[in-house]
């Protein structure tokens, strides 16, 4: 009798056993379908900008923020130094393997003109606001009545200054109103004075825009160009002067230096002064124990300072992403939400949304505060328009940089120089606005 029933209690748990068994097999296999299912809903959208390390901490955090409101989202984060940023998009481009989310400075137009950049007026109003929008910035995104990105904030160039060299130095600051006549001196003295120092950085193409416009012109409109070659041979000149008062970097230091702020010459100590847009003010600052401050760029004799207020980057999409929906969601948490927002501080300019800038303005850092303010002077006092990047970007920049540096090693004469760059700007400009 009992073994019949110990015969009993092991053929019930043999069911049991293998029951459980099948249950647990059963369970695995509808986990493993759920994660399956999990995993064919998740979005992956690839991020790409440039900037320093301040700017680089403060959008991974904000990429945090959204995939944990976003669950459904992973965001992979793709991000670098301005150097070599274009011409590695360029690449993928060409690919076809851009990413989906992409920061741009003022040459969006440039690849707006080559069908890359994806239209969003499907979606404004509804996955992207733009309601409280500076409307010039809004216009600064648009072209041929399309919209293709939002802008991250508003800034405007000025001239980064080193008071600790200058004290070093015993070099006076210069006035509110200075003029390129007192800039050269002030350079001058400043490299005689500190030992391995210069006084300036060499201002490049983004100076020479500023320069166009003190002479009362439009480096160009549409990609119809509003110089001529007599105003390229005067940059030069204008520049070799400058040099041979000893004010300007060796070339060779400026043609090694980066625009990334921590390793850009100013904060290296390798100049006193440097040509930088204000809402890197702040990330200059904070990467070095020397005392600095924003000052305005010296004016013409005319006693015009040429700076204008331009969206300092957009952020836009690529045309062939797979998730465009998604992409302007993200756009419009990254400009919009106030908690990314705040996490993002203005370190890509003056927000253009006026309550994300009401709120921020609050709590404004002692940097920001200046930038803030910086922008509000230059908005009253400049009629300069804003003027986007010359089309075909990535060419017209390295040809400027080129003849630049080959004038400055003395490989060209500055006749000849202006000469060579004024007839291939012309051609890269009308290569890259044909219909």
């Amino acid at each position: 009798m009992q073994i019949k029933n110990r015969g009993l209690i092991f053929s019930f748990l043999g069911v049991f056993l293998l029951s459980a068994c099948g249950g647990e097999e059963n369970a695995d296999s509808e986990s493993e379908e759920q994660d399956q299912s999990s995993d064919a809903d998740q979005i992956e959208l690839r991020v790409a900008w440039w900037g320093g390390q301040e700017r680089h901490d403060q959008t991974l955090e904000m990429i945090e923020l959204y995939e944990e409101k976003n669950p459904d989202v992973t965001i992979e984060a793709e991000y670098s130094g301005f150097d070599g940023y274009f011409d590695q998009l360029s690449t993928q481009f060409a690919a076809g393997n851009a990413p989906d989310i992409i920061q741009y400075g003022g040459n969006l137009n440039d690849f707006v003109s080559r069908d890359v950049v994806l239209p969003l007026d499907d979606y404004v109003g509804e996955e992207l606001d733009l309601s409280n929008h500076d409307e010039a910035m809004v216009e600064a995104g648009t072209f041929d009545d399309q919209f293709y990105g939002v802008t991250l904030g508003t800034n405007a160039w000025g001239v980064l200054i080193n008071e600790t060299l200058f004290e070093e130095a015993n070099v006076s600051l210069p006035g509110e109103e200075w003029t390129w006549d007192d800039f050269d001196q002030t350079a001058a003295e400043l490299t005689e004075a500190l030992d391995g120092v210069y006084g300036t950085e060499y201002f490049d193409h983004n100076g020479f825009g500023i320069f166009v416009d003190q002479r009362g012109k439009i480096l160009h409109e549409d990609g119809e160009l509003g110089i001529n070659q007599e105003d390229v041979e005067a940059w030069f000149s204008h520049w070799e002067a400058i040099r041979d008062h000893g004010g300007v970097v060796l070339p060779e230091i400026q043609a090694a230096s980066s625009t990334t702020p921590e390793q850009s010459m100013i904060v290296q100590g390798e100049v006193a002064m440097q040509l930088i847009p204000s809402n890197l003010y702040g990330a200059h600052n904070n990467a070095t124990e020397d005392d600095l401050a924003f000052h305005i760029h010296p004016y013409n004799e005319e006693g015009r300072h040429g700076v204008s207020l331009r969206p300092s980057q957009f952020m836009a999409g690529y045309s062939e992403t797979e998730h465009p929906q998604e992409v302007a969601e993200f756009l419009d948490f990254m400009v919009n939400d106030p908690e990314a927002t705040e996490i993002l501080g203005s370190n890509r300019g003056v927000p253009v949304n006026a309550e994300v800038r009401a709120n921020l303005i609050e709590s404004a850092s002692e940097e920001d505060k200046v930038m803030y303010e910086y922008v509000d002077w230059v908005s009253s006092t400049s009629d300069s328009p804003y003027v986007p990047n010359l089309p075909g970007y990535n060419e017209t920049e390295a040809l400027f940089q080129e003849m630049s540096e080959s004038i400055a090693f003395d490989q060209i004469s500055i006749e000849e120089g202006a000469a060579e760059y004024w007839q291939s700007l012309q051609e890269i400009v009308e290569n890259n606005t044909e219909d």
